[in-house]
């Protein structure tokens, strides 16, 4: 495998968030996609139009749990409703960063890449440590209310940044 080809396996194994959810920029409630969409694969399954959900069931979701808070609280409890879907838009901000990262990255030398390789493989880590705790693996924290195929896509992905990671540092190492 040439240094070349490291490098750019490197690079764009992490465009992948962006391809998941680089819409929800534009609206959290475009999460729906890759629910609706991608997830069932990991079941393993096929979607299906009669299980997916709709923009107006997931505000009615989410007006529930904003409604469920403790009473007293309703507006810590719809902050806590816009945060999560704040820092959701924000998470696809940042991965199309990532994108432009990958892209201009792509047209330096090898040798002028080590910075960005050396970012890839800290937040490739940091990806596969996550999978790989939802895939039931102590580390990185906990998230309290992984699904079933929320621990397979952990299963499938640990290994994904696992290798986008050695992929960089590899790269990050030759420049």
């Amino acid at each position: 495998m040439t240094p070349e080809l490291i490098s750019t396996l490197g690079m764009a194994l992490c465009l992948a968030p962006a391809l998941v959810h680089g819409p929800e920029m534009l609206s959290p409630m475009l999460g729906r996609l890759p629910v609706n969409w991608i997830i069932p694969f990991f079941a393993p399954g096929l979607p299906r139009s009669r299980t997916a959900l709709t923009r107006d069931e997931m505000l009615t979701m989410l007006d529930a749990a904003r409604d469920a808070g403790p009473k007293g609280k309703e507006v810590t409890s719809q902050d806590y409703i816009f945060f999560l879907m704040f820092e959701q838009r924000q998470i696809s901000l940042a991965s199309w960063a990532v994108v432009a990262g990958v892209i201009y990255g792509l047209t330096l030398g090898l040798e002028a890449r080590a910075p960005l390789h050396l970012m890839f493989g800290v937040l490739s880590v940091l990806f596969a440590l996550v999978n790989f705790n939802h895939a039931g693996i102590r580390g990185l924290g906990e998230h309290p209310r992984v699904s079933r195929n929320g621990r397979n896509v952990g299963i499938v992905f640990g290994p994904v940044w696992t290798a986008a990671a050695l992929f960089n540092f590899w790269a990050f190492m030759g420049a």
